[in-house]
């Protein structure tokens, strides 16, 4: 079988470029191992690529223009049969940026989240009072236009004047339509898999590599009792419907065992569980079938 690997670009790495490679590097190592010939490519030149002569395409990039432009070509060409190679989707990798539309999809899809709300700086000012009435403070206010790839493009505030902060921060970085999300108080929890295999790994957020810190806001675990057969079926059937099955997550675990989804993302680096990553990943590919 010929796969073509497409690297993650370093900016789209924040504080984990050394992980995402380890993993890349660990599952193309996997697929030759199987036999299969792999070929790479940065993900800067994916527009240019020609992908006729491939059965798969493991993706790791997340240039939100370079994917919708190459998205869009591809359906205006209609070449479906070539957007199935893809893993992760390429409409399903976009989706994972857009955390407004993710938030949706999790509604129709039932996945258990804090109360969100959803829109433009312009409809949404504090000084409307529409924000306090839905929510109370302490929430998190996220940019809900592209990939997280710096501190301030998630933001806790616990006070009137932290959410002013947030709304200049997100105006002085031209972030216009973002994500206000209730905070729940409980164990932090991350979560990996990979849908169509039996992989699936989770541990405490307080194990693992922080990208930006925020999990700290959480604090130290209380080891509130749940079940994690619970997190892996809502993950993979979330996974399955917007065709992304290389996938990680973020989870709280409240006082009632009740679970929380926070955030799903696309193909993440799976520091703590690569080796089994790396190989439940490689058959997800072999597999086929987006």
């Amino acid at each position: 079988m010929k796969i073509l690997g497409i690297r993650r670009d370093v900016d789209f790495s924040p504080n984990l470029v050394g992980n995402d490679a380890a993993i890349f590097t660990a599952v193309i190592d996997e697929l030759r191992n199987l036999g299969h010939e792999v070929s790479i490519i940065p993900e800067e030149d994916m527009k240019k690529q020609d992908y006729s002569s491939f059965d798969r395409v493991l993706t790791m990039a997340r240039n939100r223009i370079t994917l919708t432009e190459l998205l869009e070509t591809m359906m205006k060409e209609e070449k479906d049969d070539v957007l199935k190679k893809f893993f992760n989707s390429l409409n399903g990798t976009l989706l994972c940026m857009k955390k407004g539309e993710m938030a949706m999809e999790m509604v129709t899809a039932g996945i258990p989240q804090p109360k969100f709300l959803l829109g433009f700086q312009k409809e949404l000012l504090p000084k409307s009072n529409k924000m306090k009435d839905d929510f109370t403070l302490p929430f998190w206010m996220k940019n809900a236009q592209g990939p997280s790839t710096m501190l301030f493009d998630t933001v806790y505030c616990e006070t009137e004047k932290d959410i002013e902060e947030a709304l200049k921060g997100f105006s002085d970085l031209r972030i216009d339509f973002w994500l206000v999300q209730e905070h729940k108080v409980g164990d932090l929890i991350k979560f990996y898999g990979v849908e169509g295999t039996n992989f699936f790994h989770w541990q405490y957020a307080s194990k693992g590599h922080s990208k930006f810190g925020h999990e700290k806001i959480n604090g130290k675990e209380k080891g509130y009792a749940f079940d994690p057969s619970k997190v892996h079926q809502f993950a993979d059937k979330l996974a399955k419907k917007i065709q992304v099955p290389i996938y990680g997550g973020d989870a709280v675990i409240d006082e009632k065992g009740k679970i929380w989804f926070i955030d799903f993302n696309d193909f993440p680096s799976f520091s703590s569980c690569r080796d089994q990553a790396a190989k439940a990943i490689a058959e997800r590919v072999i597999l086929g079938g987006s």
